[in-house]
């Protein structure tokens, strides 16, 4: 940086400060207006990002900060995105800094003390790195680097080359010779923007302890610490057996090769590791060798090449009277910063989410920040701790050259145009070109599409039928079908059960399989049931108005489709009756959760109570369930629950009048999900009435009353009346008995028709036959109000598209006359089967892999 009393002068003849005074001016302001101040002009741009000035102010910053502060991370409330939040010693209140909104789930760690100012967090769902500034608001995701299952990494900074390196050491392929493998990116480096392999790799004389290094990172979550320029992991006390008083492994920046560091005089067993004022130290918590103890010592590494070691902190956790330090299962010194003069205190984080401050001068112990309880209510002692040390810095984060590319305004009119499109367009335009796949993969482009073409939360309706050549399902839109007929060809010939749509998918269950779909691109997986019955007596007392085979059950199973929001993966919960019988009242139920991205399947969960045959419905991480009041000990109803994330069931309470049930009653229970709240539906078949309650703050209320009387096709006696969603803009009801979907107003207790099966099939009289299920001037996709109750019926002028499998291009053959479709009656095959099914769906660009990239999830 220039010096000197050098004057600038401007055109006007006005004079302006010299250099070296507006330096210490720009010193003395906040990050913020600095960052602020850089927009002005080219030299002040200049002046306030060249490397010194970064230096001087993070210098000038630390000397300055007297008060600790820290940053936390926690997800948000429904796991789609992390926020960062700011907490000090300063005040009560935690402020948000910024929100990562593709670091999803909540499978996170991050490294407990910045290097510079740079902070590294490491995603176990994607899985991704990234590195962020906190000070400054920066973030950036590395690019990819080599599939592994089990890796550590840590951030690191050369001081020969003023670079900061990400430096990852995981396991290789189980086949490969070089089983342990060592990878370093270099931000912003002149060697390219992709992850290269560390010069020498990983010795084989230090192979093994690489792998007891790893596995010590990654199962008891202690990340690797950079301190005098060399990166150091902790190896497993188990590894001493092989090769004594061998405690940490060792790799220098500089020369990137490794070295051991030998262990201080015990034994390295619940001990770990930290930089303290420049130094690696080691943390042994004695409470960990003797119950009696509440020691906490922390020795110093002095020599990398003799490996000597010294006491340099002996702290007493019992002078903490509120015992913020006995009680935690793990207790972390994550660093150390200024109090006065020279001295630093120590600073130790809690698996209670509280930070103390240890004072060396003084012997005493503080509590300076406790976090409060977050949405992530799944931690448990052993999780991360997820805080860590704030520090004013300057330091830049390099964006890559993919987030560079997909930030240019080509990029980002691509997208807007790419964001209006169907899905199945939207897929078929990765054929475009390399820039295209990459926008159109990219994780944030996926859930910005979702959230763009879902935000009005209308309900968007398709009908299902049979996929070209017997194969799988096709899909039409609801509204594309007021012109058209379809034949035969594409009528099912099984019956079919749809759930509704859950973040972007849908699960179609038959008899022997489920499928999860995606309708708007055709995305689909298959997996098999169990099959049929074991025992099932023909009995059934009860439901006495209720139809035997209604449109919402299929074979003796009754499967939903969930959302694991911690892993981000869809979960299809599948209730399996081997024995069912109703005289006697037992029953053998089974429960199979299948987690539908890693292919993983349990079985061996109890549900609490036996439940009935209507589908479950999804909200919010959990699955719910009306009970069976015919089977088992109970005879009242409940709910049952399942915590998808915690693979836990419970019970809820229903509201008395759907509680109380006896052999005489002749009114259907169950749950849907309507406005996003849980919802119990008493269906009577006398009064030809839905009652529907809804659950909010733990208490029952009445939500809706739905008169059904005198409406055909939906008499309550002779089917069963689901109610599917609730316009946001009317709140009118959407109800569906499987041939018939219509819209009930509450205000005027009329039912508007979109959708009838038997018109449309030509199964009513000769009077209805030109008639046509789908309203003439209605939009069911966008919900428009012009609705007619009957319409006449109009020859096809066009192919209707539709998809099936993973081809966005499969056609639906149509008839170019009414004489195309046989009376339901006339076909036996077709009289238990609708041969179209409607279903709820959202545009959604979701998918899984064919091959996903290995994660550890553990907490």
């Amino acid at each position: 940086m220039t010096t000197g009393n050098k004057r600038v002068g401007t055109s006007g003849g006005a004079q302006v400060l010299p250099e070296e005074m507006m330096t210490e001016v720009f010193l003395r302001l906040p990050i913020k207006s600095i960052l602020q101040c850089r927009a002005v002009c080219r030299s002040w741009a200049d002046v306030l990002s060249s490397e010194e000035f970064c230096r001087l102010h993070m210098a000038r910053a630390e000397a300055a900060s007297a008060t600790p502060k820290l940053f936390f991370t926690s997800p948000t409330s429904g796991f789609d995105a992390t926020a960062v939040y700011l907490g000090s010693s300063s005040g009560p209140d935690d402020g948000l800094l910024f929100t990562l909104n593709n670091v999803r789930g909540d499978f996170m760690d991050m490294t407990s003390s910045p290097c510079h100012g740079l902070t590294l967090l490491y995603d176990a769902v994607a899985p991704a790195y990234y590195v962020f500034n906190a000070a400054t608001r920066t973030v950036t995701r590395l690019p990819p680097c080599q599939d592994s299952a089990h890796a550590t990494a840590g951030l690191t900074f050369d001081a020969r080359t003023k670079e900061y390196k990400v430096v990852r050491l995981f396991n290789g392929k189980y086949l490969e010779k070089q089983h342990i493998k060592c990878e370093i990116y270099t931000l912003g480096g002149k060697q390219g923007d992709c992850w290269r392999p560390a010069v020498g790799g990983v010795p084989f004389r230090f192979c093994l302890a690489a792998d007891v290094a790893i596995s010590h990172a990654t199962f008891d979550k202690l990340q690797p610490v950079f301190a005098d320029g060399f990166l150091n992991w902790l190896i497993h006390p188990d590894f001493l057996v092989i090769r004594p008083r061998a405690a940490i492994l060792s790799f220098s920046i500089t020369d990137e090769s490794f070295r051991w560091v030998h262990s201080p005089p015990f034994v390295v067993s619940g001990v770990h590791l930290v930089e303290l004022t420049g130094h690696l130290c080691m943390v042994r918590d004695l409470r960990n060798v003797s119950p009696d103890c509440s020691m906490l010592e922390i020795w110093k590494l002095n020599d990398y090449s003799t490996g000597g070691w010294s006491l340099k902190h002996r702290i007493d956790l019992l002078q903490h009277a509120a015992r913020d330090l006995t009680d935690p299962q793990i207790i972390r010194v994550i660093g150390s910063v200024n109090a006065y003069g020279s001295t630093k205190k120590v600073v130790i984080a809690t698996s209670k989410r509280k930070v103390i401050a240890y004072d060396p001068v003084l012997g005493t112990l503080e509590t300076i920040l406790a976090i409060r309880e977050t949405y992530s209510s799944y931690q448990t002692e052993q999780s991360a701790l997820r805080l860590s040390l704030f520090k004013e810095s300057l330091v830049p984060v390099h964006q890559t050259n993919e987030e560079m590319a997909l930030s240019t305004p080509l990029a980002e009119a691509t997208r807007e145009i790419l964001l209006r499109l169907p899905g199945d367009y939207t897929v078929q335009a990765k054929l475009v070109c390399k820039q295209w796949l990459r926008l159109i993969e990219n994780e944030s482009f996926m859930h910005y599409y979702y959230s763009h073409n879902n935000m009005d939360r209308r309900p968007k309706i398709m009908l299902v039928g049979k996929g070209t050549g017997g194969s799988g399902f096709s899909f039409a839109p609801l509204n594309e079908l007021k012109q058209h007929i379809p034949n035969h060809d594409t009528w099912l010939d099984m019956k079919v059960v749809c759930s509704k749509p859950c973040h972007g998918m849908n699960l179609i269950s038959t008899e022997m399989k489920d499928y999860l779909y995606n309708p708007c691109t055709g995305y689909r997986f298959v997996y098999l049931s169990r099959g049929q019955f074991t025992h099932m007596p023909c009995n059934n007392p009860g439901y006495g108005y209720m139809p035997q085979d209604h449109a919402f059950a299929v074979g003796n199973k009754n499967v939903g489709l969930g959302f694991n929001l911690l892993m981000q993966e869809h979960v299809i919960v599948r209730f399996s009756y081997q024995r069912k019988d109703f005289k006697t009242r037992q029953y053998l139920l089974t429960c199979t959760v299948i987690t539908c991205g890693i292919g993983c399947t349990q079985s061996h969960f109890y549900p609490p109570l036996p439940v009935n045959d209507m589908p479950p419905t999804y909200i919010k991480g959990l699955l719910y369930w009306m009970s069976e009041p015919r089977l088992g000990q109970t005879y009242e109803r409940a709910i049952v629950s399942f915590d998808i994330a915690a693979n836990s069931f419970g019970v809820i309470s229903c509201p008395s009048c759907i509680a109380t049930w006896n052999n005489r009653c002749s009114s259907l229970a169950f749950v849907v999900e309507l406005e996003g709240s849980l919802c119990a539906v008493l269906a009577n078949p006398v009064a030809e009435e839905l009652d529907i309650w809804k659950l909010e703050n733990g208490e029952w209320s009445i939500a809706y009353k739905v008169n059904l009387k005198g409406w055909s096709g939906y008499s309550l006696r002779a089917n069963v009346v689901m109610p599917l969603a609730v316009d946001p803009k009317d709140g009118r009801i959407l109800l569906n008995t499987g041939k018939k979907l219509g819209i009930y107003d509450p205000r005027r207790h009329s039912i508007e028709s979109l959708y009838d099966l038997d018109e449309m099939l030509h199964v009513r009289s000769a009077e209805k036959s030109s008639r046509f299920g789908v309203c003439e001037g209605f939009d069911v996709n966008k919900c428009k109000h012009s609705v007619k109750k009957s319409c006449t019926w109009k020859p096809p002028v066009r192919q209707l598209k539709i998809f099936n499998g993973s081809s966005p291009a499969l056609s639906w053959k149509i008839s170019a006359s009414s004489s195309g479709a046989q009376p339901l009656e006339e076909t036996n095959q077709y009289t238990r089967i609708m041969p179209l099914v409607p279903i709820l769906y959202e545009e959604s660009l979701a998918s899984y892999p064919r091959v996903r990239k290995a994660r550890c999830l553990e907490r």
